[in-house]
């Protein structure tokens, strides 16, 4: 989804864009002296076919042949790295769904007499998603969704429907569509819904998480699905609830009783009784579970998030933020008295020199700091429950997949703000459930020792004072700029946080030790992100795609996480609920593709005023994801309680 746009822009899209001297240039994979990204047309046109464009309109038999053009363009260097270092164990795939409910409307809000022909009111088909394609023109704004790898794994095959130019007619729009959804059922599938709450949709997930995805043949795939309100669990029952309210709030039609209830007749001539029965089925509240999954050779998770914003009803508002808040952004620089040209000049130098000793310093600082994370964490604290799993003939494969919402966004804020300004920083969401994550890791640790050793349990310690966590980062913020389409634009980091604390221990606590977590999570992130290491991380992905074989490529990215137990990824939605078709998108979860090393994944994600949890993990490192998120939530409940306690004492500090 796209994200929020001032606070993005401000921290990770501006300082791209001073560091490159304009942002395209750096991760396109175009050249900085000014050498155009390769390209070529493998496949010329086939010639005119016979006969005139007249001819063929009068024979139905005969229909416009539209010719083939095959384009080849240079696969991004992080898209090349991402196919040389998955394993079998992991695939290089991102995957989230997209929870639809409500009734299918035009774009200027009213209902689709038409639509509501062919298809139901309040469920979404293949068929709507193709219009949705076609009407928001994803074709020409991001190609790449039409592209496959070709054999070598160095280029991307766009294949290009072009019209005989000989040929006037009218409905040349509607073949070209005709083809464009020809290609698209290669994509999107229609699949049956889920029977058994929650569990249905995680075992698919799963599938989809594990299995190959030919990238010759395609780069991404969607399942549709259809069924009644909530029965999936994609929608949370809270949000289900609140639904059904609004719809009993909105109905203007009057429940019938003895007295007015009308006799229905059999006579189906006259149709009354099959138009009440087809009423009453359509009056029932449905579902539809949009499920995703892509490669990562096509773009980062959060890109292709973006991108597919763009099949919403609100994407033209979205573009509009976006362009808004960068004009905002560029007027900064002109506000006060006019500078000189040579004032001017010179204040770009200073820039540019300011820009490069942090570059120069701050790589030097981040290697440093990777080497002392590699050199201090000579192994997983997970190893040994691995062996451990081994030797008890445990399944070493799958996943063990949850997700839920955790609290609203303003409330998250606020506990964020009561406790930073206690402690005289600035703690972001971020930072919270960072903090959480780390919490529940340290708890599963706890609880494998506990079994492992069940008569020593904690004389034979092998829960870490200290943590090593993985973050990824989008270098544009999340979003996908104007003109611009996918792309790898992603860096990562690693950083260091504490462990096993006193409110760990089995049955938890409410000491101040939460928040001392919190603010030592912050610290570590607020060091790293500073820095410049995700840059650093994006070119040596680049170098390691582009220059050494692909298994040096997997070892080095399996070491450069520095034995870190778990990645934690956050994802700034939109802070509106959008709309396909008028369908609201009710819920939306990523579920990230685990590195090799790296047993556990967490994404934060917000999206309309809510915060939600999803968690990936190796079965053997977290048997029971459920239990992993109530105790991410046990740890957010904590700091809910703190937070609470200081605003109380801030309140009762302002009275005396």
């Amino acid at each position: 989804m796209a994200s929020s746009i001032a606070s993005i822009l401000g921290r990770k899209v501006l300082p791209a864009a001073i560091f490159g001297g304009g942002i395209s240039p750096l991760f396109d994979d175009k050249s900085m002296f000014g050498s155009p990204s390769t390209a070529s047309c493998e496949a010329p046109p086939t010639g005119t076919p016979s006969g005139t464009g007249k001819d063929r309109m009068k024979n139905p038999f005969l229909a416009p042949q539209l010719r083939e053009t095959v384009l080849r363009k240079r696969m991004t260097s992080v898209g090349r790295f991402s196919l040389k270092s998955e394993t079998e164990e992991n695939r290089s795939i991102p995957t989230f769904f997209l929870a639809l409910s409500g009734e299918k409307k035009k774009v200027d809000g009213t209902p689709d007499a038409a639509m509501h022909k062919f298809s139901p009111r309040k469920i979404f088909t293949v068929s709507d998603f193709e219009d949705a394609w076609l009407k928001r023109d994803m074709p020409s704004r991001h190609p790449r969704f039409h592209s496959t790898v070709c054999p070598q794994q160095q280029y991307f095959e766009e294949t290009h429907h072009v019209h005989p130019s000989s040929s006037g007619m009218s409905g040349e729009e509607d073949e070209s569509s005709l083809q464009i959804k020809a290609k698209l059922d290669r994509h999107a599938s229609e699949t049956m819904h889920f029977s058994v709450y929650r569990d249905d949709l995680r075992n698919r997930l799963e599938h989809m998480l594990m299995s190959p995805l030919e990238v010759s043949e395609k780069l991404w795939e969607v399942k549709i699905s259809n069924g009644l309100l909530g029965s999936s669990g994609a929608i949370s029952r809270a949000k289900v609830d609140a639904i059904l309210t609004a719809d009993r709030n909105s109905s203007l039609v009057t429940p019938p009783t003895n007295n007015n209830r009308a006799t229905l007749s059999r006579n189906t001539t006259k149709g009354g009784l099959w138009r009440d029965a087809t009423q009453e089925v359509e009056s029932i509240p449905m579902e539809s579970v949009l499920l995703f999954r892509s490669h990562h050779a096509l773009a980062d998770g959060a890109s292709i998030m973006a991108a597919l914003s763009d099949l919403c009803d609100e994407a033209e508002e979205i573009r509009e933020n976006i362009e808004m808040q960068l004009k905002k952004w560029k007027g900064k620089g002109k506000k006060g008295p006019k500078k000189s040209v040579f004032r001017r000049i010179l204040s770009r130098l200073a820039r540019l020199l300011k820009m490069c000793l942090w570059f120069s310093f701050g790589t030097a600082s981040a290697f440093i700091y990777q080497g002392y994370l590699q050199i201090t964490t000579p192994r997983n604290p997970f190893d040994a429950v691995r062996e451990d799993a081994e030797k008890k003939g445990l399944a070493l494969s799958g996943r063990s997949i949850s997700w839920c919402d955790a609290a609203p966004l303003d409330e998250v804020k606020r506990i964020a703000n009561i406790i930073g300004k206690a402690r005289g920083v600035a703690i972001t969401v971020n930072d919270l459930f960072v903090s959480c994550a780390v919490a529940a890791v340290t708890r599963q640790l706890i609880e494998h020792e506990e079994f492992m050793a069940p008569i020593d349990a904690h004389k034979r310690k092998f829960v870490p004072r200290n943590i090593n966590v993985v973050v990824p980062v989008h270098l544009r913020g999340g979003v996908i700029l104007p003109n611009e389409s996918l792309g790898n634009n992603i860096g990562a980091f690693v950083t260091r946080c504490p462990g096993e604390m006193k409110h760990d221990a089995v049955g938890g606590g409410t000491t101040p030790c939460p928040t001392e977590r919190l603010y030592q999570v912050h610290k570590s992130l607020l060091y790293s992100k500073r820095s410049p290491a995700p840059f650093v991380s994006h070119y040596i992905a680049k170098f390691c795609s582009d220059y050494l074989p692909e298994e040096w490529t997997k070892s080095i990215f399996q070491r450069a996480n520095a034995n870190a137990c778990v990645v934690v990824s956050n994802n700034r939605g939109y802070d509106k609920k959008m709309h396909i078709h008028g369908m609201a998108v009710e819920s939306a979860a990523g579920f990230l593709p685990l590195p090799p090393g790296i047993p556990i994944g967490v994404v934060v994600q917000s999206y309309a005023g809510t915060m939600s949890l999803s968690v990936t993990a190796e079965k053997w490192a977290v048997p029971d994801a459920d239990k992993f998120l109530r105790w991410t939530l046990d740890e957010y409940h904590r700091l809910h309680e703190e937070a609470s306690k200081l605003e109380t004492q801030q309140k009762m500090s302002k009275l005396e």
